[in-house]
């Protein structure tokens, strides 16, 4: 008998297999159509020739994924490229991007530059294996997959330097020699790997949306010997126009050197739209004999600035010819004002803000000689990346060196991992620590063994007793500990949401109409009470914008790089992407739509899921949310007179203060419907302001002490700022973050991956175009539908559908809270410009 049913067991055992073979056979048997030869993800490194150079991308940051493919057989299936790849907590991501094989001939090897379309990624920091597939749209595989074991994103901590046209030939910094912890080599990483360059010097490999440039701290736009060509190809390409200029307007930071190549960058109308001073079209390029620099140094370097005189050996230098717009104002940093008004007064170096970000123009070229002979090239290298990115974080941690393989780590991004803690901390629900736990483990250890075993022999004298026993010991613990959960935890689900709204106002003066843009970027958790899918979506709410714009908002994932890690169970949730949908190109918008939301996130029971989203729109002219009645008097441009009207749907908005030219002017609150009046009297420095008043410590006090025993959000004693209100968390550390820290030795930025929220370049004393107000509303709580739904919430959160023309949002079931930050960007005009 026992022989016989082992035979019956095998045989059963072998059919089964052979079905399973039969079933699966002709998929696996298939020979695949299409080879994937390569795939890099991130920017391409400065230096491709060198065998250890790898693509730029960090943790967190949207890259580009370049892939290389070869056609073996006919695909006449619509067929597309998927991209997988784990999020921070090991759950698989899936975006995938039309590809067009129809009319590819069997033998045809296509590149990344041949492709419609880039497909797109965010590396997590875990070891979770990225892949790239070609499948039909019905998920038929037409290729192997890809697999992509060396990502290894940059820290958040890496000062990306982007340069598209040229490879920057002589680009070098400084190098640390006294006064750091370790001194720097002559030669080698620059600044210890903490800043890094890739270059981008074919068009066709340009990102195609403007998240393509998240990786990138500044980018410089070269034009000289060999960019001539591609500055046209991309200004005429209006697809990848326009995902730079997107990425700019976002918050992004663009350098521009225009030399000898001037007259051909005057004729191209977005170039000058974008540039802070225009170039002039009829004598656009002098040459000159000596052009003579002068420019800041470093704070830990020299008192005095630099200065230097850039010349060629037997010819000249080609310097471009600008001129200020009567509708734009600008700064110019080079010469500095003290030196405006002599021999060599003519502007060589220009700022301006372009939406949240801003642009530098630099007036000769940055790639060519007799700039890449210049002795002091170094320096003003470094001014570039101060001036024209970020002042402290391009330093490098004060010299202190990285370790060249070294993962990605929370280590100068505190700001980001306090924000991260904050959202993701639900009151009234308990969080059991690992001690109760191990508790708890034992006693059921003890329950199910001894003890167990002594009632049944001790007491029944019954030991076969355990097999009804033991099942019935599992079972009731087992409901007891869900009950107990259940008790704790609670049966609804729950939100917390934080927006930043950041409001660009501006003025027509040809049509006498007020308008702007709206920028927005929010953090959310969802506590899920049981295990769910979620699809995932962010707009803005109604009243702020004209009305939706396809590809206007950015959904993903939000966590550290030492999250969770993949499970036994391959779990997956998909970016959306429609590429067909969207307006032809314009002043907002990129064709289609790509990761706009999230489609089926597996969220289990009693567990948290953080998403972070960035959303844009064009303000309604005929009902603007803000409107700028500023002016300068006639005769003063340094002042501002005049005042706004708040039209934001808040009720009120507290603790405002307004920055103007350097100086901080508290004005308390505002109310929906008030116009303000300013009065821009008694000021106190921003810096000064900030560092006394900005509650950066408590910002921080979430992942490092700045006082023991006070809690995050307290006012510390003796600053005497206003201190947030209970459960909230200060973020004027976040939106003027280098300008609120101070200078003392040692003390380094802390905001590595949200630098671009950070606006302290505008608060220089000569910036006088603008006026800056902060302000935030007192977090409610209460029914997740009446917060998000609300006048309370700048943003729709969708959680069970994606946004789209026709569609009505889910109501969110649950509890919530919700907390706002404002800024708003108001226009100084020149007297009588307004009616």
């Amino acid at each position: 008998m026992r022989t016989a049913a082992l035979f019956t067991s095998s045989f059963r055992s072998l059919v089964a297999v052979a079905c399973l073979i039969a079933a699966v056979g002709p998929a696996v048997a298939a020979p695949p159509k299409v080879k994937i030869t390569d795939a890099r993800v991130g920017l391409p490194p400065h230096a491709p020739d060198d065998p250890s150079a790898t693509p730029v991308c960090k943790f967190a940051a949207w890259a580009p994924v370049y892939v290389d493919l070869e056609v073996l057989d006919g695909v006449t299936d619509p067929a597309e490229l998927v991209v997988e790849t784990p999020d921070a907590d090991g759950v698989v991501t899936t975006l995938a991007v039309p590809l067009d094989l129809a009319r590819v001939r069997p033998g045809t090897t296509l590149s990344a530059r041949d492709l419609k379309f880039l497909p797109y990624l965010r590396p997590a920091g875990g070891t979770g294996e990225t892949t790239v597939t070609v499948r039909t749209t019905a998920g038929t595989a037409l290729s192997d997959p890809f697999r992509i074991r060396s990502l290894r994103p940059r820290a958040p901590l890496v000062y990306v330097v982007l340069s598209l046209g040229s490879r920057l030939p002589g680009f070098d910094l400084p190098r640390a020699t006294s006064g750091t912890d370790e001194a720097e080599p002559a030669t080698g990483p620059v600044r210890g790997g903490r800043v890094e360059l890739a270059s981008i010097t074919d068009p066709d490999t340009l990102p195609d949306q403007w998240f393509g440039y998240e990786a990138a701290d500044l980018v410089v736009l070269t034009t000289g010997t060999g960019s001539a060509e591609f500055l046209r190809r991309l200004f005429d390409d209006p697809v990848k126009r326009q995902a730079l200029l997107e990425w700019v307007r976002r918050g992004g930071r663009l350098v521009v050197s225009v030399g000898v190549n001037a007259g051909a960058a005057a004729q191209l109308p977005a170039l000058q739209d974008v540039l802070p001073y225009s170039i002039k079209t009829d004598a656009p390029v002098q040459q000159v004999a000596r052009l003579p620099l002068y420019w800041s140094a470093r704070e830990t370097s020299q008192a005095g600035p630099i200065s230097g005189n850039l010349t060629a050996k037997g010819t000249t230098v080609p310097v471009a010819n600008l001129a200020p717009k009567a509708v734009r104002a600008a700064r110019v940093l080079i010469p500095p004002p003290d030196r405006q008004r002599g021999e060599d007064r003519e502007a060589v170096a220009v700022q301006a803000g372009y939406g949240l970000g801003r642009v530098t123009l630099v007036a000769f070229d940055l790639d060519r000689p007799p700039f890449t002979e210049f002795a002091q090239r170094q320096e003003f290298w470094d001014w570039v990346l101060r001036q024209g990115g970020a002042d402290r974080a391009s330093v490098g941690g004060e010299g202190k060196i990285r370790a060249a393989a070294s993962g990605p780590t929370d280590d100068e991004d505190e700001v980001a991992v306090s924000l991260r803690t904050h959202v993701d901390t639900f009151d009234g629900v308990p969080v059991i620590s690992f001690a109760w736990v191990a508790v708890l483990i034992g006693l059921y250890i003890l329950l199910i063994g001894p003890l167990e075993y002594y009632f049944l022999t001790k007491v029944f004298g019954r030991l076969e007793l355990t097999w009804a026993t033991f099942p019935v010991i599992v079972l009731t613990v087992c409901v007891a500990a869900y009950l107990t959960a259940a008790a704790a935890k609670g049966r609804e689900l729950r939100v917390n949401k934080m927006d930043v709204v950041e409001v660009a106002a501006e003025f027509d003066p040809r049509t006498g109409r007020h308008g702007g843009r709206l920028h927005g970027t929010t953090w959310f958790t969802v506590f899920s009470p049981k295990l769910d899918a979620y699809t995932v979506g962010v707009t803005p709410a109604e009243g702020w914008t004209a009305g939706a714009e396809p590809g206007a908002a950015l959904v993903g994932w939000l966590g550290g790089p030492r999250a969770g890690r993949a499970g036994l169970i391959r779990r997956r949730y998909a970016y959306h992407v429609d590429l067909n949908a969207g307006p032809p190109p314009g002043e907002s918008a990129v064709p289609g739509v790509m990761a706009d939301g999230l489609e089926g996130v597996p969220v289990q029971t009693w567990s948290t899921k953080s998403f972070t989203a960035e959303w844009t729109g064009a303000i309604d002219p005929a009902a603007p949310v803000v409107e700028s009645r500023l002016e300068h008097p006639v005769g003063d441009p340094s002042r501002a007179i005049g005042t706004f009207v708040n039209r934001m749907p808040f009720p009120a908005v507290t603790d405002c203060v307004a920055f103007y030219a350097g100086q901080a002017y508290p004005i308390g609150t505002i109310v929906n419907g008030q116009e303000v009046r300013l009065v821009l009297d008694r000021g106190v420095p921003a810096s000064q302001w900030l560092q006394e008043k900005g509650q950066l410590p408590d910002l921080l006090g979430l992942t490092q002490s700045a006082a023991p025993g006070s809690p995050p959000g307290a006012a510390r004693a003796g600053t005497d700022s206003p201190a947030a209100p209970p459960g909230s968390l200060p973020l004027m550390g976040l939106l003027f973050h280098e300008a609120a820290l101070r200078h003392d030795e040692g003390v380094i930025p802390r905001n590595a991956s949200l630098r671009r929220l950070d606006q302290s370049w505008r608060l220089a004393q000569e910036n006088r175009a603008e006026v800056i107000v902060v302000g935030r509303v007192l977090p409610p709580r209460g029914p997740a539908e009446d917060l998000f739904g609300g006048p309370a919430s700048p943003s729709r959160v969708w959680l069970k559908g994606l946004p789209g023309p026709g569609k009505d949002r889910p109501a969110v079931p649950g509890t919530g809270r919700q907390e706002t930050y404002v800024r708003l960007y108001l226009p100084v005009l020149p007297a009588g410009v307004l009616p």
